[in-house]
């Protein structure tokens, strides 16, 4: 994994902020196997603030993932788009009760050496969804049969739950009955 580091120290000594656009290749953020992309790269902007305690950093990724769909099981291809803002606090976090502050907040252990991968590592596993869904109406599999009821619809369900119905019995004295 090649990393990439700012010294927000140095960055920021004339300025009150700096703003970066850069690419970062996907495959050096050291992202668990099932995370791969079409794109080759995240596309990163940046903004980093300088306040009292330490530093405010907006950060908008676009890149795309390739997954595989939660219901059907089919690759597919997602878009990957968010902004998040962090605030890099230079003052532990004491112990006690955490503000809703807090929660954006994270400890900034060396200002001349900001690593800048880690985030955008955790950014994106933070920005993509539990449940990958190739559609938001995925059908998913047929738990019968194994069919991907996108590609063909079957209504071995509905035939199980007939068959399992307690009026089921009911049905065959009526075919008896005939």
């Amino acid at each position: 994994m090649s990393e990439l580091f700012i010294n927000l120290k140095n960055e920021l000594k004339n300025e009150d902020f700096i703003e970066r656009d850069f690419s970062v290749p996907f495959d050096s953020l050291d992202l668990p196997e099932e995370y791969s992309s079409k794109e080759k790269d995240v596309k990163v902007h940046m903004f980093i603030f300088k306040e009292k305690d330490g530093y405010l950093v907006s950060l908008s990724i676009k890149s795309d993932i390739q997954r595989e769909c939660d219901r059907c099981l089919e690759p597919f291809n997602m878009d990957l788009e968010g902004t998040s803002n962090i605030f890099l606090s230079k003052k532990k976090l004491k112990g006690g009760e955490l503000h809703e502050d807090d929660l954006i907040a994270r400890y900034l252990e060396d200002e001349e050496k900001f690593n800048v991968s880690e985030l955008l590592r955790e950014e994106i596993l933070v920005q993509t969804p539990m449940k990958a869904l190739c559609d938001e109406n995925c059908q998913g599999i047929c738990p019968v049969c194994g069919a991907n009821k996108n590609e063909n619809p079957c209504d071995c369900e509905k035939k199980l739950k007939r068959e399992m119905s307690p009026f089921a019995k009911l049905q065959t004295l009526l075919e008896r009955k005939k």
